[in-house]
């Protein structure tokens, strides 16, 4: 089916299985609202692959298809069957029913804000095939799952969806005819793992019944002609298969054996999974036959299914750059090679460049393969032995020259002489390993020991110079006598393979020998410690950390210790700065050398992310990245001597100390319970069964809470001649330590909104919760108390009214020339003192302005904005007792 428009997807209403492929493609108009209530949940199965690709306002697959539960991969897009690119508004996949790709991996790229890719298990999905997954995470994407206790599967499609499993410790029990089944009832299948008959798993199709060999669906003829096939052999098919052909009778198809019309294809280039299934149905190529299917680990398996039944080429076959390739054993029906046209004008068979080819063609097919016409081409082949070589040469009617097959450029790497030494390593420790062996009776023959360093998880047997990503080490051997031959390793990486063998010349005969290959693995001894990628607070209580393991450790590593300390500030470091005097104005700035630090892993190390975190992949944008790596930070200067007490405390409902055990594999983990806006150091270790590396540090801040710091006013009061007292409690809650209280006073006048006046205000000292101030003369007043703190620089409790009570006495007329002299130096003195008082910070009278344009509540959160990061002022940090 092909959907480039909403009324084309509507045509999957009341569909169940799509046979062929799925293409939703070019919907570049449609808008999120498109797809509200746009969704097709009896879809199960896709028979081919499926394609998503341009679709704008689609924010998840899931959405579309939530019951979709396979997809078969009978036919690919390239070496695909889950294709999802170029999707600009998708937020996840959540196909959280998938079960299984039967066939083909999986390619999701382009989609820029979609979250929850990696954190599936397509391994699990589409085992063996390669997935190539575009992973740009951004703040939305951090998200942990809690779906299992298990690293290995806490796996998940969103925060609400679980990944499920068809095997494994999470793998769903079913009944053995369901592929997967709900938990509350294992006969309840989801799809079947034999047949299907009439929505019924079944062990096999009853009588009267033909199947689908697409989905192994149990159909009557009817259903069968329905959906435009015949039934023939038991099946329900669409085309006759090979030697076959399709014949009408009374209206009924049916096929036939037909003698000569087997399938003639014409040239095939055989570069991917899906071309190689193209030519499945040739039997006679009228053209040439060229492969390179590079580093396709599936490719061997296709090859040998789909080329099986090949059996002539007309011109030549060309076989080049396939490093998976070990044998053209996939030919096993070929017997004859054309050469009506040849490669270069010479060749009917050329072969280059195939690092791992040890053999050619079976032996049957090299006993009786016939090549009319050209010669063959082979070079580049490092493994492929002269003597296999040699054996064909007899069926080409043309024999090469030294152009044609160049002397020393086949099997040079392959061992093809083998000798017997008795080589034998012993491993002395973790840098170190003592080579012994017994050399021939020669006195003339040299030996050279070669060995090299394998690629973790290697299990591919390898050769002298065979890999173009390593080198091998080389190691002359002194004159040795008839003795036991002794030499020692040194300098080898730890916990590490090794493959070695040795190699012997004799100078008279111009020999090349060399033992069988061994392999060694060093002792693993004390790992070396991760490297923290990533630590970043990604709320005022979480912080987000995530590492790589060194490359020579990673697969010994089975759990980590993560150990979490506040850095306290001491009472006497708040109070060396007097903060009333003196006040910090980038309060609303966001630090990020503070609460995000983000490096670069050094080359030894797993690399965290494609493009080498060039942004962050969990949270706070914007954060610098360090281009050094510091194992130590700058909290020690000696590395190796770590006194570590693993503890867990609290202070209040937040925590002072903390200390976890993570199980491995795993490269994230999220903190939560952290106090607001302080400074948290974290040291993590690697461990194997016997030994933790030193720590890897650093120090992270979480980031500000909103609706905090403010005081609580207790107690109030104020009298006639204009002294206000007031009392209140610290905060509850703060952004790290209090530096100061604020006492704010406006005099109640005839103006009702109190925002557009600017108060008078009385600093004092943190330790401090009561304040007596003397304000002007007036009847009532509001009061507020504001808290200046780490984080916050104005944290204000709601405004408090207080009336006062003026009490009023009969005046004597001939007290007015006294009261006028009073008042005329009541106005001297006032000038006076607002002169003088001006110079002190605890007289802080204003002009009643209008400042509602620049008056802000700083409590509001902090900006994101990247400013000047250079600090006007830090308190000291030490690592001490709370007060």
């Amino acid at each position: 089916m092909f959907c480039n428009s909403l009324d084309a997807l509507s045509r999957l209403k009341n569909c169940t299985v799509i046979l062929g492929n799925l293409h939703v493609v070019v919907l570049e108009r449609t808008k999120r609202e498109h797809f509200e209530n746009v969704s097709y949940p009896q879809l199960k199965e896709i028979t081919g692959f499926l394609l998503f690709y341009r679709v704008r306002g689609l924010e998840s697959l899931g959405q579309l298809f939530p019951n979709l539960i396979r997809i078969r991969g009978k036919q690919l897009f390239y070496n695909y069957a889950l294709i999802v690119h170029d999707m600009p508004n998708l937020r996840e996949i959540g196909l959280y029913n998938l079960l299984k790709i039967d066939r083909g991996g999986v390619i999701i790229w382009g989609s820029t804000q979609a979250c929850w890719i990696d954190t599936v298990d397509w391994q699990a999905i589409a085992p063996g095939y390669r997935h190539v997954l575009d992973v740009d995470k951004h703040a939305q994407c951090d998200v942990a799952c809690r779906c299992s206790r298990s690293s290995l599967t806490n796996r998940c499609w969103n925060i609400k969806k679980c990944q499920r499993f068809l095997d494994g410790p999470e793998g769903e029990k079913c009944k053995s005819q369901c592929l997967g089944c709900r938990k509350t009832n294992s006969s309840d299948c989801s799809v079947c793992r034999h047949y299907t008959f009439r929505g019924q798993c079944v062990s096999e199709c009853p009588n009267g019944t033909v199947v689908l060999p697409e989905n192994s669906y149990c159909l009557s003829d009817d259903e069968c002609i329905k959906i435009g096939g015949w039934s023939w052999n038991n099946s329900c098919v669409f085309e006759c298969p090979l030697n076959y052909v399709k014949i009408n009778t009374s209206n009924i198809s049916t096929c036939k054996f037909c003698k000569n019309c087997t399938e003639v294809c014409g040239s095939q280039f055989i570069k991917s999974l899906e071309t190689i299934q193209l030519a499945g149905r040739c039997v006679y190529i009228n053209g040439s036959l060229t492969i390179h299917v590079s580093s396709i680990p599936e490719a061997v398996t296709e090859l040998g299914l789909y080329l099986s039944e090949l059996k002539e080429v007309f011109d030549y076959i060309l076989i080049y750059g396939s490093v998976e390739i070990t044998s053209i054993d996939f030919l096993p029906s070929l017997r004859r090679i054309r050469g009506q046209k040849l490669e270069s004008g010479r060749y009917s068979l050329v072969i280059y460049n195939m690092p791992n080819l040890q053999s050619l063609f079976i032996a049957n097919v090299t006993q009786n393969l016939i090549v009319d016409n050209g010669t063959v081409n082979l070079y580049g082949n490092p493994m492929l032995c002269m003597r296999h070589i040699e054996k064909l040469l007899k069926v080409f009617p043309t024999k090469p020259n030294d152009i044609d097959l160049p002397q020393g450029m086949n099997g040079y790497s392959g061992g093809c002489q083998e000798i017997s030494l008795e080589l034998r390593v012993d491993v002395i420790n973790e840098t170190s390993a003592l080579v012994r062996f017994h050399p021939i009776s020669d006195p003339f023959v040299q030996y050279t020991i070669l060995y090299i360093l394998l690629p973790q998880g290697n299990s591919t047997k390898f050769v002298p110079e065979k890999c173009s990503e390593s080198e091998w080490f080389v190691l002359d051997v002194p004159t040795v006598s008839n003795q036991l031959v002794e030499i020692q390793l040194t300098s080898l990486h730890p916990a590490s393979n090794y493959a070695i063998c040795v190699e012997t010349y004799d100078p008279v005969d111009e020999n090349l020998a060399r033992s069988s290959i061994l392999s060694f693995q060093t002792h693993i001894g004390k790992p070396q410690p991760p490297f923290i990628l990533e630590l970043v607070a990604s709320t005022s209580q979480n912080v987000v950390i995530r590492w790589v393991d060194h490359k020579d450790y990673k697969s010994h590593i089975i759990r980590y210790e993560l150990d979490v300390n506040i850095i306290d500030i001491r009472s006497k470091d708040i109070a060396a700065r007097d903060h009333c005097k003196h006040k910090d104005e980038d309060y609303n700035k966001l630090d990020y050398l503070r609460h995000a630090v983000v490096s670069r892993p050094p080359s030894n190390y797993d690399k965290g992310c494609k493009t080498l975190c060039g942004v962050l992949s969990s949270v706070t944008e914007g954060a610098l990245i360090e281009e050094h790596f510091d194992i130590c930070s700058s909290y020690s200067t000696e590395c190796d001597s770590e006194n570590i007490i693993r503890k867990n405390e609290t202070y209040g409902k937040y925590i002072k100390s903390l200390s976890i055990n993570i199980s491995g594999p795993g490269n994230v983990y999220k903190v939560g319970g952290l106090a607001p806006f302080r400074d948290y150091k974290f040291n993590l270790r690697a461990c194997t069964e016997s030994h933790c590396s030193r720590s890897a540090r650093n120090v992270v801040r979480t980031l500000r809470k909103n609706d905090i710091d403010t005081p609580i006013i207790t107690f109030i009061v104020a009298n006639s001649a204009g002294f206000i007292t007031v009392h209140w409690n610290p905060p509850v809650e703060t952004n790290g330590p209090v530096l100061s209280y604020n006492v704010e006073v406006v005099p109640k006048l005839n103006s009702n909104d109190i925002n557009y006046l600017i108060p008078q205000a009385w600093c004092t000292a943190r330790n401090e919760t009561s304040l007596t101030v003397k304000s002007e003369l007036a009847k009532n007043y509001v009061v507020r108390v504001c808290t200046t703190t780490l984080g916050s620089s104005k944290s204000c409790s709601a405004w408090t009214k207080i009336l006062v009570t003026v009490t009023t006495k009969k005046v004597p007329t001939w007290w007015w020339s006294g009261i006028l002299y009073g008042v005329l130096l009541y106005f001297i003195s006032t000038a006076i003192g607002w002169l003088w008082n001006t110079r002190r910070r605890n007289s802080d009278r204003m002009l009643l302005i209008d400042n509602g344009l620049n008056y802000e509540n700083e409590t509001d959160p902090p900006s994101f904005m990247m400013r000047d990061l250079a600090q006007n002022y830090s308190i000291p940090l030490r690592d001490t007792p709370l007060d």
